[in-house]
């Protein structure tokens, strides 16, 4: 009888420690770290109303070589909906991470950097701190 004992203590031990492991193999090809390929070849889009009541369209593209562009596609309320595009600013940049790929450092040129610092870059979206605001953009 004790050994019938022994046994299934030891089946039970056996099944603990095999339903303790599982689910480590979906983590360990770096699934929540941030990467170039996560970031890099999309097209990163933000929607928001300004204080003029215009809706603004605002784009982030980041290429693979470092560089990269900054767009703001402005609106007008047109009744029920958004009329055509009335403006358009763009602005080019050179980006680099920092802080061990949870934050980038966008360079403007002429001495003018922008932080997006506390970043996550998932399979759609894309968010953190933009420059002291707290944004999240999709592709």
């Amino acid at each position: 009888m004790k050994t019938l004992n022994y046994a299934r203590i030891i089946l039970l031990l056996m099944i603990t420690v095999g339903l303790s492991s599982c689910g480590d193999e979906f983590y360990n090809d770096d699934f929540l770290r941030n990467s170039d390929e996560k970031l890099c070849g999309y097209v990163w889009l933000e929607e928001y109303v300004t204080t003029d009541g215009d809706l603004c369209t605002h784009k982030l593209e980041f290429a693979r070589t470092g560089s990269g562009r900054e767009a703001f596609e402005y609106r007008r309320s047109s009744g029920n909906s958004w009329g055509a595009i009335y403006k358009t600013e763009t602005y080019n940049f050179n980006w680099t991470w920092v802080n061990d790929m949870e934050g980038l450092e966008l360079h403007y040129g002429a001495n003018s950097t922008l932080y997006f610092d506390n970043v996550w870059v998932r399979e759609y979206y894309l968010s953190g701190n933009f420059d002291g605001v707290e944004v999240t953009f999709r592709r």
